[in-house]
Formats: C-alpha cells, sequence, structure tokens
C-alpha cells in the first residue's frame, strides 16, 4: 500500500525521531478494545447475566469520560501528559487484572469504571499529543491516528477473542462462540 504523498513528512517525522505516537494509539486500542469488546460475554457466562444486567454492569463505562474528562484535561494541562498517560495504563492494566480473578460482580463493574477511567486518561491525550506534533498538519495527523485507532479497535477484538480459549478464567468457555461468530 503506498502513502499518500501528504502523509511522508508527517511518518518520516517521527521516524527520525524514535518516537511513533501511532503505535502508542494502535497498542492502546487493541488493548481497550479487546477488553471492552469481550466484557457482554464475561459478564454473562461469569454472572449468569442477561442482556438487561450486562448493560447495567457496563453502564460504570461511561461515568469517568462524563464526570472526570475535564478535571483530566486540567490535570494533563498542569502536569503534562507523561504522567497521566503511564498512570492511565496502569490503572487499565490494574482494572483487567481485577477481571480474571474470581471477584464479586459489583467489584467487576467497578473494574470495569476503572477500565474506561484508565482509556479517558490516555487515548484523548495521546489524541492531543499525535495533534500538537503534526504541526501545520494537524488535519492529516488527527486522521492517521483515528486510522489507527479504528485499525486498533478491530485488531483488540480480534485477538482477545482468540486468546479467550486459551486461558484466563476457567468458568468462561468461548470456544463455541467464538465458532459462531466467525
Amino acid at each position: 500500500m503506498m502513502m499518500q504523498p501528504g502523509y511522508k513528512p508527517l511518518c518520516n517525522f517521527y521516524l527520525v525521531n524514535w518516537v511513533n505516537p501511532y503505535a502508542y494509539v494502535l497498542l492502546n486500542a487493541v488493548f481497550h478494545s479487546g477488553v471492552f469488546t469481550w466484557l457482554g460475554l464475561y459478564f454473562a457466562r461469569r454472572y449468569g447475566l442477561g442482556e438487561v444486567g450486562i448493560g447495567l454492569a457496563l453502564l460504570g463505562y461511561g461515568v469517568p469520560g462524563f464526570l472526570l474528562g475535564p478535571p483530566i484535561g486540567r490535570l494533563a494541562d498542569r502536569w503534562g501528559r507523561r504522567w497521566l498517560v503511564p498512570a492511565g495504563l496502569g490503572i487499565a492494566a490494574l482494572a483487567a487484572g481485577v477481571l480474571i480473578c474470581d471477584v464479586s460482580l459489583v467489584t467487576a463493574a467497578f473494574a470495569v469504571t476503572l477500565l474506561s477511567l484508565g482509556y479517558d486518561m490516555t487515548q484523548p491525550l495521546l489524541a492531543g499529543i499525535v495533534t500538537a506534533l503534526g504541526g501545520q498538519r494537524g488535519g492529516q495527523a488527527m486522521g492517521l491516528n483515528v486510522f489507527m485507532l479504528f485499525t486498533g479497535f478491530g485488531l483488540g477484538s480480534l485477538l482477545f477473542g482468540a486468546a479467550l480459549p486459551l486461558g484466563g478464567c476457567p468458568r468462561i468457555k468461548t470456544r463455541s462462540s467464538l465458532r459462531n461468530v466467525l
């Protein structure tokens, strides 16, 4: 696949400086999408929830962005993104780790809220970094950012779905579910 001439300077800038924020955007999207895509199946199989129960368990996913979006932005302005992005990754990893363990439904729903907080502390800040580094090509930088984001969402869903039968939660058997999806 050939890149359009307009993207070449943008990508060369990052490669020359050994910094590629698009790789971080992709990996962040793979992780968050991979976990979130399969949460409905997780709650159905582990806790026996139906559609309404799954919806209520996932309701916390939107809360941090709604309530904490502006404070997270102010913290990024005050302390910089270099502290918040790793903290967001750590919070999300901790939340995913909690979901692996045998915990109560309330704890699992709270872990989903923490997972959302981790996403809200990473993705918007990474988008800001990409746009700022894009300089006069901010629109192109954001376009490439969104492409990597949605590619990561698709890859995350596919990779985590393929990995579910390999281990993690013994009470979740997804081989037949994966066969039905594929």
